[in-house]
């Protein structure tokens, strides 16, 4: 598979198991797609898949995905530590190789209509597929979350990019576009306080002064009973993971809170893991095609385009 596009969509579902189990199986049975992750989360109540495959694999999954999912999760009963506005929370086009944000952004915009047009319900273009500044940034479009939807929808600048502007209880709205790689992941701390953990989620989020394109999310792992931070970084390549990390520690120490574990969602890019390897063992001037591996590859991609 010379181009490499993956989807990565987020339901609003992460405690029922035997349903996740069940749409994750109709998922594989997709031709030509290849499930490449499935990330349950029962503090945020969300689960995030990740397949790829060819375009019309993709489609075909990504319609799988919103049949069942609507069919099956209930907004109006809907409780998770994370901001959410529908059944299908968003559904992300991410260009991995060989595949312009151009191309990426034309599919996602084929999909995003013709969701609406099967499913009936709002969508909203955000990231690289956004017709307006204000939806660029998701958090723009679910501020009001769920129980904001209603309102929101009878106010003219926020008339869905396609499907009806009417709000449908039961499923709410949708999220399509096509983004740059995100980096997700779950920082837990030796502490039970939710009041200081929003503390030190505001001094490094962005929105609050913070680290540029850092998101976070604070609440309390149920079954760790144990406070955690969930973290997404928009552009790893400005902000680097471990820049976050260390942020933490600094601010977590003002309290005298320690990180105990750090857990990962979804799949990240190596460079991620490489950047921060050669940051803890102070490696500068490092070529990546030194590592074996990519090395490899990067033969054997070239004698494979010689023989085409």
């Amino acid at each position: 598979m010379s181009k490499i596009i993956s989807v990565i969509p987020n339901i609003c579902e992460g405690k029922n198991e035997k349903f996740i189990d069940s749409l994750s199986k109709k998922l594989e049975s997709v031709r030509g797609l290849v499930m490449l992750d499935v990330s349950m989360d029962k503090v945020r109540n969300r689960t995030v898949f990740a397949f790829t495959g060819s375009a019309d694999a993709i489609v075909e999954g990504g319609m799988v995905l919103y049949e069942e999912s609507l069919k099956n999760i209930d907004m109006r009963k809907h409780k998770g530590e994370y901001p959410r506005i529908g059944a299908v929370d968003v559904f992300p086009f991410v260009p991995l190789k060989d595949v312009p944000i151009e191309e990426a952004v034309a599919l996602s915009e084929e999909f995003a209509k013709k969701v609406a047009e099967e499913f009936k319900i709002p969508v909203y273009l955000f990231s690289e597929s956004a017709k307006y500044p204000l939806r660029k940034d998701i958090e723009n479009i679910r501020d009001v979350q769920y129980e904001g939807l209603e309102k929101r929808l009878k106010d003219p600048r926020w008339k869905p990019d396609f499907g009806p502007d009417e709000f449908k209880a039961d499923s709410g709205a949708t999220i399509i576009g096509a983004r740059y790689p995100l980096v997700s992941f779950k920082i837990f701390l030796n502490t039970t306080d939710l009041d200081t953990t929003r503390k030190i989620c505001e001094a490094i989020d962005h929105s609050s002064g913070g680290l540029s394109n850092v998101k976070t999310y604070s609440g309390i792992a149920n079954e760790k009973q144990q406070a955690q931070i969930t973290i997404s970084v928009s552009n790893y390549k400005v902000t680097p993971m471990y820049k976050v990390i260390e942020c933490v520690k600094i601010e977590a120490k003002r309290f005298g809170i320690t990180i105990q574990e750090v857990e990962m969602i979804g799949l990240i890019p190596e460079r991620v893991f490489l950047d921060s390897a050669m940051y803890y063992m102070n490696i500068n001037h490092f070529s990546f095609d030194r590592i074996v591996e990519k090395n490899i590859q990067q033969h054997l991609d070239e004698k494979m385009f010689d023989m085409g």
